[in-house]
């Protein structure tokens, strides 16, 4: 239960919000500010991480809903099929979930819906989208989520007469908004009826990239296949060298444990996900063949101690990546949440154990 000084600072929070949004202005922590909080005991980050969340929350616009649409997700129990649902039933549209074991209630919830969307493992989808079609009115609009594009466009333009959306939301079921989160959108036929989902998640802080399903397919080269195969092999290389790794984790640095986490997050998942979006094309598993004779290639410079020609690769790439300014701030920024983090849960464990040990 809220205490009192909690639902006061949630109502001054919610105050500071409608005014950034009104205002459109952001706040920034001068000297003044932080002699102020120093009086007062409060530490800079606090301050600065309410801040920033505020601004945050100013970018998420809610418009009044003019027409509520009827929507069936096909797949909706699933992790991301359930947070459509969430985003789409908290907008005011009338939702249905439709599984594997419900099409008996597919003429009725597919016929007359304005949105199906598609949320179904890769493997599934072809065949969701074929079993769903015959049931599709001409003005209801197909979409679906996958990562993988140019052959399930295709699969659906065949399949339906009526309007047709690709999207890929480049996040996964642990994101719980679409705050500056990036979706990719691939039209497929008669973008404007989807628009008003579009401006749905617009309006909630999720950024639209609109490209072609080949230049989709293209790009996730490397954002797909390449960053999973680097945390893929660097997960088992700690496992072919027994790394211990508790003890491990008290001699890293904030990125290095955030590496790690990500090895961990992979592994945690259903791995066949993974494996497929790394074997599932020619062109994919090219690039890896490719980044393995790079790595290849840069060991045995290694093997040689030639620092001359490391170094040569070092500048080289530097140039090519260009300016470091985004990325430093960005990754300073986590490294800053990750310590904060990291020092709460410190404080609530020994919260939790000094209570322990007094109740024993």
């Amino acid at each position: 239960m809220l205490q009192p000084i909690d639902r006061e600072l949630i109502e001054l929070l919610g105050k500071k919000i409608s005014l950034l949004r009104e205002s459109n202005c952001q706040n920034l922590i001068e000297q003044s500010e932080a002699e102020f909080l120093s009086k007062f005991g409060v530490p800079e980050f606090v301050w600065k991480n309410l801040t920033l969340s505020c601004a945050a929350a100013s970018a998420i616009a809610h418009p009044p809903l003019t027409k509520p649409r009827h929507v069936t997700i096909i797949g909706g129990r699933g992790k991301m099929g359930h947070f459509f649902v969430e985003q789409l039933s908290t907008a005011g549209h009338q939702v249905s979930i439709l599984e594997q074991d419900d099409w008996q209630d597919a003429p009725k919830l597919l016929g007359k819906a304005d949105l199906v969307l598609v949320c179904v493992p890769i493997e599934h989808m072809a065949n969701a989208i074929a079993k769903a079609s015959p049931y599709l009115s001409p003005s209801t609009v197909l979409a679906e989520i996958s990562s993988i594009k140019t052959n399930i466009v295709s699969v659906m333009l065949e399949s339906h007469s009526g309007a047709v959306l690709s999207l890929h939301p480049m996040f996964g079921p642990s994101v719980d908004s679409f705050l500056a989160q990036n979706i990719i959108v691939c039209p497929g036929r008669n973008l404007e009826a989807s628009q008003w989902f579009l401006d749905l998640i617009e309006s909630r802080g999720g950024k639209l990239t609109f490209c072609t399903p080949q230049e989709h397919d293209k790009m996730m080269v490397n954002v797909q296949a390449i960053r999973h195969f680097i945390t893929f092999s660097l997960g088992v290389f700690l496992a072919e060298e027994e790394i211990n790794l508790k003890r491990h984790l008290e001699f890293t640095t904030s990125l290095y444990r955030l590496q790690l986490d990500m090895v961990n997050r992979l592994f945690a998942c259903d791995g066949s996900l993974y494996l497929h979006l790394m074997l599932c094309d020619r062109d994919r598993t090219q690039a890896i063949t490719r980044l393995a004779a790079t790595y290849s290639r840069l060991a045995e410079l290694i093997a040689q101690q030639d620092k001359d020609n490391l170094k040569k690769e070092f500048d080289t790439t530097c140039c090519f990546l260009g300016s470091h300014d985004c990325a430093l701030t960005e990754s300073d920024y986590i490294i800053e949440s990750l310590s904060i983090f990291l020092a709460a849960r410190e404080s609530e464990n020994s919260l939790y154990t000094n209570n322990k040990n007094l109740a024993a």
